[in-house]
């Protein structure tokens, strides 16, 4: 009797088709390649299948889904389209898209690059694309959103030891030449440069005091204000200068470069 009713409990347990838990995500849309989207999440970006018979979004467009994860790989189930990102966000490059940025402002020069400034939720961003690849990005204020690191560093990269004595990551450098390098800072105020080959092998290693005698980013945003300048955004600290973007008595948009005492020492217009 005990056999039998063993027996019987496990043909059920087997006849029984194992239902996989459906999780939710959210993101916005960054690539399309056919019925697959690449989606950029808070926690790094995620290759999504679609539900069959779905509407293919477009880019920037927000989503709520709910499906099946596997690694960076997710099966939707069900699929909830939000209101796509403003034009402004449409043109950045893929790897910038879904962050949250505002006061977004582009520049294209004569090399074919363009330059773009934008607002995150702690600090100014500033990058640098040739179309659709971004070469450099930086910030100002706290580190670079970690979906955009795993999005420009190779797995390599993101392994090395010696990226994780960086507390605050505030700049990534892609050359022409496929090298690749990075600066920012450790929890003790050092300041730290690295520098790696294509195939993510460490090539260099700085680790030296941040000795700049240019002004500090809230002193500079103080006197470009007493100078009458407004809406500054972007703070790149020199050896002894910072320069900014901002809008200057005239209303015009400028990048106005600062001394160590202050003063004005270039004001160059920022073409929109």
């Amino acid at each position: 009797m005990k056999r039998t009713l063993a027996t019987l409990i496990l043909t059920t347990a087997l006849a029984t088709p194992l239902v996989a838990q459906e999780t939710p995500l959210s993101g916005t849309v960054a690539e399309i390649f056919g019925t697959q989207i690449v989606l950029t999440t808070p926690e790094g970006r995620l290759l999504v299948t679609l539900p069959e018979g779905a509407t293919v979004p477009t880019p920037g467009t927000r989503l709520d889904l709910t499906g099946t994860r596997t690694g960076d790989t997710f099966a939707a189930a069900t699929l909830t389209a939000g209101p796509a990102a403003d034009p402004a966000e449409a043109m950045l490059p893929a790897a910038l898209r879904g962050l949250g940025l505002t006061d977004i402002r582009s520049r294209p020069d004569d090399d074919g690059e363009t330059y773009f400034y934008a607002r995150s939720g702690t600090g100014w961003l500033r990058a640098e694309a040739r179309g659709a690849r971004l070469l450099e990005v930086q910030v100002d204020g706290a580190g670079l959103p970690p979906a955009l690191i795993d999005a420009m560093l190779p797995a390599a990269v993101r392994a090395e030891p010696r990226l994780a004595e960086i507390a605050r990551l505030t700049e990534i450098d892609l050359d022409d030449d496929g090298e690749i390098s990075v600066e920012g800072f450790s929890a003790d105020g050092m300041r730290i440069e690295i520098e790696f080959s294509r195939n993510g092998t460490l090539r260099e290693y700085d680790r030296e005091l941040d000795d700049r005698r240019s002004l500090s980013e809230a002193a500079a945003r103080d006197r470009l204000a007493a100078l009458g300048y407004t809406d500054v955004g972007f703070i790149e600290r020199g050896g002894r200068h910072v320069t900014a973007l901002a809008i200057n008595p005239f209303g015009d948009t400028v990048e106005v470069r600062l001394d160590d005492q202050g003063r004005v020492a270039r004001e160059r217009l920022w073409q929109n």
